[in-house]
């Protein structure tokens, strides 16, 4: 029989629910009657625990950078665990990348550069041809009604030219 969760907590100087916890991620295990021992707790706690985090959060895929090496430490099992962790999150990042690359919701950065430059081209160049084509139909004009219709109808005009595009490039 061993002692409490709380009197293990008091007994380490951490809070019930930092016992808690660990009991729920595995790092430390009760004895079959739900109490703790503490002697092989502590060695398990120290075990399993990754400089006070637990493995979850030593390396969790959504935080660690790509680039992060393992830190060197003189435990081997340690050192292993952080590099597998690396692994794993370097594996599920590009898997990632290549499922919504494949899923048409990713496209290469030059791809889309190139995209760029001809939708701002098109718009540029629509803009840029607008006073010329208009100044003449608008001075004749004295009506404002009419010259909100055409305004209106030119930049309709542009806006369906590169929906056109966008729509021929497939995005």
């Amino acid at each position: 029989m061993g002692i409490s969760l709380r009197a293990y907590a008091k007994a380490r100087g951490c809070s019930l629910t930092a016992v808690q916890k660990a009991i729920a991620t595995k790092r430390i295990t009760r004895l079959p009657d739900g109490s703790i021992d503490a002697e092989r707790a502590n060695r398990e706690w120290l075990k399993n625990t990754f400089a006070g985090q637990t493995i979850r959060e030593a390396a969790p895929p959504e935080r660690l950078p790509m680039h992060e090496s393992p830190v060197p430490t003189g435990d081997p099992v340690t050192a292993y665990l952080r590099a597998r962790a690396v692994k794993e999150s370097f594996q599920a990042r590009t898997a990632e990348l290549d499922y919504k690359e494949r899923a048409g919701k990713l496209i290469d950065a030059a791809r889309a550069s190139e995209y760029a430059a001809t939708f701002s081209a098109i718009v540029k160049d629509g803009l840029m041809a607008m006073p010329d084509r208009l100044a003449p139909m608008l001075a004749a004009v004295d009506d404002e009604k009419t010259i909100h219709r055409m305004l209106g109808a030119e930049i309709t005009a542009l806006l369906r030219k590169v929906s056109k595009s966008v729509a021929d490039a497939g995005l």
